[in-house]
C-alpha cells in the first residue's frame, strides 16, 4: 500500500538523490559558518573574559600629586560629593580621607591598602537596590565618570571609578608594564609619559594613571643644638613642643574608676591654627615664630630661633619586578572589552614611537623598544584583566580541542570508520555559528555590549557532546534499518531523521527553555546564549547537514545495498 511520505523524509531524500543539492547544502553551511567567524574581525561580535556584574555600590579613588595636603584632597572629595548628591539612585556616600577603604581582596591587588597618605582619598558610593533602579551601576558609572572628572579634576587630581571585578581581582583592566635592565630613571619616565599620552588619546580607555611617585619639594626642620643650649632649653623640650603642635601628643590621663583603661588627654593645635596659607619657607618660619618656649630663666624664646629650615625632595618608593625597576601605566575600559583598546594603543605605539625607538615584537603582544641614540632597552609587557582573558580563551580553546579529539577517537572505535567519525565532528562543530549569531542577536537588543565570554566557550564545549549525541541517534537508527529492514542507505537515513526529529526537537526545546533563565544572569548570560543558539542550529544541522555528511560513509560501509529508494 502506497503511503504519503512525510515532509522531512521527502526533503532528505530529495537532497540525497542530487549531487547538486548535496553540494548546495555544504556550500550554504560553509557560508553560514564563514559569515559567523567574520563577525570577530569586523567587531560585530566582541569577546571578553567576563562581563562586569551589576552591583549596589561602586568606589571612587582620588589621587592628588605627591606632596599635596589633606586640605587640598578634602576640597576635591567635597566637589565630588556635591556633584553627585542630587543623583536619586545614590543613597549615601562614605569618605575615607587620607586612609584606605575597609580592606578587601580587590583593594590589596590594586595596592590601595598601601596608599594612606594626605594626597589620597576613597569614596564608597552606596546605591539603592538594583531591583528598584532603572539604571544599572555599569551605566551609572559610565555616565557619571566624565561629569565628575570634568568638574573636580583640580589640583592635578586623578579620579578613578572602580567597579566590582568580573573575575579575579587585578591591578586594572589594562596594564602596561615598562621595565629596563639597564635602568636610567629619566629615560624610563620619558617612555612612561609617552605611553601614558597614547593611552589618554585611545578611545574607550578611561581612568588612565601612572603607578609611580612624583618628585616634589619639601622642607626639613633641623634643630640647632648650639642655639637650644644657649637659650637654656633642652632638645627633648623643643621636640615635644614641635610634635605636640602639629601632630599632637598625650600629655596626661583622666582616671575614671568606671573605665576599663585610662582616658588620655590629647593636646594639639587646632586645624585653623596650624594651617599654612601657602607652601613658602617664609610662611613656615612665621608660623614657628608664633610658637614660643619658656626657658629656665623664665624668658619666652621663639621656635623660629632654634631651628633651621632646609629644602629637600621626597624619597620615592621603589617598585620592581624580577629585580628590574618597573613603571606601570594602568587604565580601565569603559563599557568595552580590554583587547580592542589594547590593540589600538599598541598600533599607535609602534607607529608614533618608531622614530625614536627601534621596536621589536617579542612574545605574543609584548614589545621591546631600543632607544636609537642611547641604545637603552625597554620591555613593554601587557598585564591586567586582558591577560586573564587571553589565558582563559587559550585554555578553553585547548579544552575544546581535547574534547573534539576524544569524541573523534570514540566514534572511530565505535563505528570503525574514520570518515563517519569525521562527519559527526564536522556536524557538531557547525553549532559554533549558532553560538555567534545568538550573541549578535542579543547584542542588538541589549543596552550594553553583549560579549562572547569564557562561559560562552564553556557552553560550546558542552554543545560538542550534545550535538554528537544527535548524530549518533540518527546513524544508529539508520544502521538498524539497513541491517534489519534491508532499507537502502538513502531511505534508512531519511526515515531515521524523520523518526528522530521529534525527540531531538523536544531535547532542544528543553535546553532552550532552561537556558533562557541563564541569559538574564550578568555573569552566566554567555553560557545561556551559547546553549540556546548552539542547540537551535544543531537541530537544523541534524535535519539537513548530517544526512549529507554520513551518506557516503554509510554507502561505503554497506556497499551491497541499493542507494536509490523508490516508493
Amino acid at each position: 500500500m502506497h503511503t504519503k511520505r512525510k515532509f522531512i523524509e521527502k526533503t532528505v531524500l530529495k537532497i540525497l538523490h542530487s549531487d547538486r543539492n548535496q553540494k548546495g547544502i555544504i556550500l550554504a553551511t560553509l557560508i553560514i559558518v564563514g559569515i559567523s567567524i567574520m563577525m570577530f574581525p569586523t567587531m560585530l561580535v566582541k569577546a571578553k573574559l567576563l562581563p562586569k556584574p551589576t552591583a549596589d555600590y561602586f568606589t571612587i579613588y582620588v589621587d592628588l600629586p605627591s606632596g599635596k595636603s589633606i586640605e587640598e584632597t578634602k576640597k576635591v572629595t567635597e566637589c565630588i560629593t556635591n556633584t553627585m548628591q542630587n543623583e536619586k539612585e545614590i543613597e549615601n556616600m562614605s569618605i575615607f580621607l587620607g586612609e584606605s577603604l575597609p580592606v578587601d581582596l580587590s583593594a590589596i591587588i590594586k595596592w590601595r591598602v598601601l596608599k594612606s597618605n594626605e594626597n589620597t582619598a576613597n569614596i564608597l558610593v552606596n546605591l539603592s537596590k538594583k531591583e528598584s533602579r532603572e539604571e544599572t551601576s555599569l551605566l551609572m558609572v559610565s555616565r557619571l565618570r566624565p561629569i565628575v572628572q570634568k568638574a573636580c579634576s583640580t589640583e592635578g587630581a586623578n579620579i578613578k571609578f572602580i567597579e566590582d571585578p568580573a573575575g579575579p581581582p587585578v591591578l586594572a583592566s589594562l596594564v602596561a608594564e615598562i621595565t629596563s635592565p639597564n635602568y636610567h630613571k629619566n629615560n624610563l619616565n620619558t617612555l612612561a609619559n609617552e605611553i601614558y599620552t597614547i593611552f589618554k588619546d585611545t578611545k574607550t580607555l578611561v581612568d588612565v594613571d601612572i603607578e609611580r611617585d612624583q618628585t616634589y619639594k619639601k622642607y626639613e626642620v633641623v634643630l640647632n643644638d648650639e642655639k637650644i643650649f644657649r637659650a637654656g632649653l633642652s632638645i627633648d623640650h623643643v621636640k615635644n613642643v614641635l610634635y605636640a603642635a602639629f601632630e599632637g601628643m598625650d600629655i596626661a590621663y583622666i582616671h575614671d574608676p568606671y573605665a576599663n583603661n585610662q582616658i588620655p588627654i590629647h593636646l594639639v593645635l587646632s586645624k585653623e591654627t596650624k594651617k599654612l596659607s601657602d607652601n613658602q619657607k617664609e610662611t613656615l618660619l612665621y608660623k614657628f615664630n608664633e610658637l614660643k618656649l619658656l626657658n629656665s630663666q623664665g624668658m619666652m624664646v621663639p621656635l623660629s630661633e632654634l631651628v633651621e629650615i632646609k629644602d629637600a625632595t621626597n624619597t620615592k618608593k621603589i617598585v620592581s619586578k624580577n629585580l628590574t625597576p618597573l613603571i606601570s601605566i594602568i587604565a580601565e575600559a569603559d563599557m568595552e572589552s580590554q583587547i580592542y583598546p589594547l590593540l589600538d594603543a599598541r598600533k599607535v605605539i609602534m607607529e608614533k614611537l618608531a622614530g625614536k625607538y627601534t621596536i621589536e615584537k617579542t612574545k605574543f603582544l609584548d614589545l621591546k623598544l631600543t632607544h636609537k641614540k642611547t641604545g637603552e632597552e625597554f620591555y613593554l609587557h601587557w598585564d591586567g584583566e586582558q591577560k586573564l582573558t587571553f589565558e582563559t580563551f587559550r585554555d578553553l580553546g585547548f579544552a575544546l580541542l581535547v574534547s573534539i579529539i576524544m569524541i573523534f577517537l570514540l566514534m572511530v572505535i565505535y563505528y570503525h570508520s574514520f570518515s563517519l567519525a569525521t562527519g559527526i565532528i564536522l556536524a557538531s562543530f557547525i553549532s559554533i555559528a549558532g553560538v555567534i549569531y545568538m550573541h549578535f542577536i542579543i547584542d542588538i537588543f541589549s543596552p550594553t555590549t553583549f560579549f562572547i565570554t569564557g562561559t560562552s566557550l564553556v557552553g560550546f564545549i558542552g554543545l560538542i557532546g550534545i550535538n554528537s549525541r544527535n548524530s549518533l541517534l540518527i546513524i544508529d537508527f539508520a544502521k538498524q534499518l539497513i541491517e534489519e529492514k534491508h532499507f537502502s542507505v538513502d531511505k534508512a537515513i531519511a526515515v531515521s531523521i524523520q523518526t528522530r526529529a521529534k525527540p531531538i526537537l523536544l531535547t532542544v526545546l528543553a535546553v532552550v527553555f532552561a537556558s533562557s533563565l541563564l541569559v538574564l544572569d550578568p555573569v552566566f548570560s554567555g553560557l545561556g546564549a551559547a546553549l540556546i543558539g548552539g542547540t537551535l542550529i544543531a537541530y537544523l544541522v541534524s535535519l539537513f547537514v548530517v544526512p549529507v555528511l554520513i551518506f557516503k560513509p554509510l554507502k561505503k560501509m554497506y556497499p551491497n545495498h541499493d542507494d536509490t529508494f523508490t516508493a
